[in-house]
């Protein structure tokens, strides 16, 4: 199967939770044995303190240790993406300062986000003035669901031309746009990562040259997998792959919020010693997790 764009990096790199005590301290542990999980699981990257991650709801001695963990434990075995999140450019510039004293090689940044951009045009001035202020690997995070803007196809196409923005991980959940992004990608010197779990296989079977998936962190060789059916272009065990991710993916949507549901997965398969999740986020009831239980159990991945 041949990959749409030039870029370097490929294959399964997941979003990892961030394990917390019950009092919301990191729990050390549990973020090295998450990693580990991945790592045997066969994947090429780990993303940390992203949305899965809770980045922004953790605090600020959370997001800077789980970034040093994360570096320290990897060492240098697989690329690690570095979230540098935040509102405004100067407050990703001053995450992404922290990260490279911690010795980040690769750091993501979405739009700005709160006060929403006005044009695409910002948004080339933001990640411009992000690529000249470091000389780590850039990588642009479109998550428009939580920012309130998408990154036009126009506008990636532009930026890749950026020689330290290495990668794009588009996380819209809209096919239609994801399509337009890797025409326009074909041939272009970045990576183009998929961030919507259910088109995983559809993606990497058009030629995307990966996927970052939530669930990749707990279920990683299902990843793994679909991948590699991709790459030899076996749709058919793309598809299958893909079939078990959805039918797992219902837990998401069992409890209040989708956050509650990934750490109780995390303690659930031994990852982690708590499901606790970040403040105010809701809990899930004793009756949904034994719900989520029996998903996992009929998804035939635990």
């Amino acid at each position: 199967m041949k990959q749409v764009t030039k870029g370097t990096l490929g294959g399964i790199i997941p979003p990892i939770i961030t394990p917390l005590t019950k009092e919301g301290k990191l729990d050390r542990d549990g973020m090295c044995k998450v990693i580990d999980h991945c790592i045997d699981g066969g994947v090429t990257g780990v993303f940390t303190m992203g949305s899965t991650g809770e980045a922004m709801r953790t605090s600020r001695d959370v997001w800077r240790e789980a970034l040093k963990v994360s570096l320290e434990h990897v060492n240098n075995r697989i690329p690690v993406f570095c979230g540098c999140v935040d509102s405004t450019t100067e407050r990703a510039l001053e995450n992404i300062k922290e990260a490279e004293q911690l010795g980040a090689k690769y750091v993501v940044a979405t739009v700005p986000f709160y006060i929403q951009n006005t044009c695409q045009d910002e948004i080339i001035r933001h990640y411009e003035k992000i690529a000249s202020s470091t000389d780590c690997n850039v990588v642009v995070y479109n998550i428009p669901g939580m920012t309130g803007t998408c990154i036009a196809p126009e506008t990636i196409a532009e930026l890749a031309k950026i020689d330290n923005i290495t990668a794009f991980k588009d996380s819209s959940a809209d096919w239609e746009h994801f399509q337009r992004c890797m025409y326009l990608l074909e041939d272009a010197d970045i990576s183009i990562f998929n961030g919507a779990e259910e088109l995983c296989a559809a993606a990497m079977v058009f030629g995307a040259d990966g996927c970052v998936p939530g669930l990749g962190c707990l279920f990683p060789k299902v990843f793994k997998d679909m991948y590699d059916a991709a790459q030899k272009g076996d749709v058919q065990a793309a598809y299958g792959f893909q079939r078990q991710v959805w039918h797992v993916r219902k837990s998401l949507s069992v409890g209040k919020s989708w956050l509650s549901s990934m750490k109780y997965l995390g303690y659930l398969l031994k990852l982690s010693s708590t499901d606790y999740t970040s403040f105010p986020i809701e809990p899930l009831t004793d009756a949904e997790k034994t719900k989520i239980d029996q998903i996992v159990k009929e998804s035939g991945l635990a």
